[in-house]
């Protein structure tokens, strides 16, 4: 056999298994997104990167956002939801107008409540009618305005903030937070993390400045390329990150719960986020902002306490708190993920948040002065 022939033999082997792994993609690409098309309805050119309605993706990428809800997504048929009891229930979800999960009416007179969180307030786990924000409505009186998106940081929630509450003019505005908002708003945490990583390239305040980074120590490029072009290696990444969660490694979570405001990494997450609840306070002027915590505890419910009352912020504490006693006596107010809340942990949340803003709210049922807020 010749030099030129040899060579060329040896670059077929070496190129083999790159070739193998092409075709096992683009078979893969192709039947998925056939199997999708005959299962969910969505069009074989559909990306996270397009608007159009279809009944799989609740978000949307944005290029200022990281990612976004999608304004107009709603299911096409009745979707079977499951409590951490194993007790089934029907859902239908719409978003509304800019992606909204309720959106009032602009033109009214009555109060209005703008409402700002992440998967809590997108609430995929129920029907919109049973949010914990469509309580204060009913109960309240007042038009709501809820924006949430799933893995949302603090920066991300402050740029729907900026964007939407000039249109809105809110009476009040009701911050939702997490415990999982220090790690979302610090890259070092987020990479580290295993638990609260979604993979996707997001914003972060770094130093004064808006900087996209995608949080993952390897395969970025990729990521970046599957989540625009490929639905395929986007399940098989996505799939592999949810595999990583179910071994009981060590993450950053254990390391932060274990050393408390000591661990360095979350003292500089805490200060980022005192800095863009800064921000927040000064782009809202004297419109009251009242914050609760999904859950998280400790060291996370102490950081929040400090900076809601350094950006005056009334912090109700005993939200999370009561979900997490019913969930202790049995009740089933938890959905399958044991995270998120279910039908009656969503009006357990409505009815206590309700209480709370009952007095603050003008119209509402005064036992003391409406909330004030002094010049930030």
């Amino acid at each position: 056999m010749s030099r030129r022939k040899s060579i060329l033999v040896k670059c077929g082997i070496l190129l083999l298994p790159v070739l193998s792994a092409l075709i096992v993609l683009v078979v893969g690409e192709l039947g998925f997104r056939l199997y999708q098309r005959w299962d969910a309805g969505i069009p074989l050119r559909s990306s996270l990167m397009q608007d159009e309605m279809n009944p799989a993706w609740s978000i949307v990428l944005d290029d200022t956002l990281g990612w976004r809800a999608r304004a107009g997504y709603q299911d096409l048929h009745v979707v079977t939801e499951t409590t951490s009891k194993g007790v089934k229930y029907p859902v239908k979800r719409t978003q509304k107008e800019y992606g909204f999960r309720m959106f009032g009416d602009l033109r009214s007179t009555r109060p209005k409540v703008f409402v700002i969180g992440d998967s809590f307030t997108q609430a995929v786990q129920v029907s919109d009618d049973d949010t914990y924000y469509a309580s204060l409505k009913d109960t309240l009186g007042v038009e709501v305005f809820a924006y949430g998106a799933g893995g949302y940081g603090t920066l991300q929630e402050y740029m729907i903030l900026d964007q939407y509450v000039d249109m809105i003019k809110p009476t009040l505005i009701l911050w939702q937070f997490c415990g999982n908002d220090f790690i979302n708003n610090d890259p070092a945490l987020e990479t580290a993390s295993l638990f609260n990583n979604n993979g996707l390239k997001r914003p972060y305040w770094i130093d004064g400045h808006v900087v996209y980074l995608l949080p993952k120590a390897w395969a970025a490029s990729v990521r970046i390329f599957a989540q625009r072009h490929s639905r395929f290696l986007y399940f098989l990444l996505s799939r592999w990150d949810r595999l990583m969660t179910i071994f009981p490694v060590e993450t950053v979570e254990f390391q932060i719960e274990r050393e408390g405001l000591a661990h360095k990494g979350f003292q500089q997450a805490v200060q980022v986020t005192s800095d863009l609840m800064g921000k927040v306070r000064s782009r809202v002027g004297r419109i009251p902002i009242v914050a609760f915590s999904c859950g998280g505890g400790e060291p996370y419910d102490s950081a929040f306490k400090v900076i809601s009352s350094h950006y005056d912020v009334v912090f109700l504490q005993d939200i999370a708190e009561a979900v997490g006693a019913e969930h202790k006596r049995g009740e089933d107010v938890l959905d399958a993920d044991l995270g998120h809340w279910n039908v009656r942990g969503h009006r357990l949340v409505g009815s206590l948040i309700s209480e709370h803003l009952r007095a603050m709210i003008p119209g509402g049922s005064k036992t003391h002065a409406p909330l004030t807020v002094a010049d930030p």
